[in-house]
């Protein structure tokens, strides 16, 4: 009889130390390292993507079916990772990819890198405004800022040496100054003029010849009602598009509203 009884303590001791714990808190933070992730899916910048829910709902899963757990309006969330569900924008709150919410339902910005592309996501608790910037825009931009200081120092120095000419090289260094000039003006008009673009319906996205891509932000198109920036227009076989990433890819122009 004493054995069976010391058997029976050990078994509930055992039984108690294992239980498991289980709970959510309102402002999901989880410290666990990124895992490996499905097509489609893209890691944020973690600690430093931070939104807040503008109402309260249920969480979805990674299929966006609804699940047990709730959203509570101005609950703040960091969000881990990005992904497209049925045409939306979605956050995962876990680096399971257990719960998901809308972006189109928070206020916050959400970061994150696909290839040499970083993408910044803008929420209002009503619409996605979604802005990209390239290695290689920073690299012009560097060449750019450096062409400047040499032009300014290669003037003065113009200046200084045409001081002592006479006037034909004075001449000279005024019809130059004009082509300078025109050369500048040419440039600022060959920018590329930046616009918001909503989408009238289900958006398609196209590549550089016109063909639909099959995976843009982990989808072929971008649903109805979200806002992008158009980074130019162009043409391509006789139909108007917008860019979302110049010669990369594109929106047909008929399928969006200009704000």
């Amino acid at each position: 009889m004493k054995l069976s009884h010391k058997l029976m303590m050990v078994s509930a001791a055992v039984l108690m130390g294992v239980s498991p714990v289980v709970g959510m808190a309102n402002s999901a933070s989880v410290q666990a390292a990124p895992i490996a992730h499905a097509k489609g899916v893209h890691n944020t910048y973690g600690k430093n993507s931070r939104v807040k829910m503008t109402k309260t709902m249920k969480f979805v899963d990674r299929y966006g079916k609804k699940t047990s757990k709730t959203a509570t309006k101005g609950g703040h969330y960091t969000i881990w990772n990005v992904k497209n569900i049925n045409g939306e924008v979605y956050y995962s709150i876990q680096t399971d990819l257990k719960y998901w919410i809308p972006a189109a339902a928070t206020e916050g910005t959400v970061t994150y890198k696909s290839g040499k592309t970083t993408y910044t996501l803008k929420s209002n608790g009503k619409k996605v405004v979604t802005s990209t910037s390239t290695a290689k825009s920073t690299k012009k931009a560097a060449k750019k800022t450096t062409k400047k200081v040499v032009k300014k120092a290669t003037k003065k120095t113009v200046k200084k040496s045409e001081s002592k000419k006479d006037s034909k090289k004075t001449t000279t260094k005024k019809s130059s100054a004009k082509k300078a000039t025109k050369k500048a003006t040419s440039k600022k008009s060959s920018k590329i003029k930046v616009v918001k673009i909503s989408m009238k319906k289900k958006a398609y996205v196209y590549d550089n010849n016109g063909k639909r891509v099959k995976n843009y932000l982990g989808t072929s198109y971008i649903g109805k009602d979200v806002t992008v920036k158009g980074l130019g227009t162009k043409t391509i076989k006789g139909t108007k598009y917008y860019a979302l990433k110049p010669n990369h890819y594109y929106v047909k122009a008929s399928d969006v509203t200009v704000k």
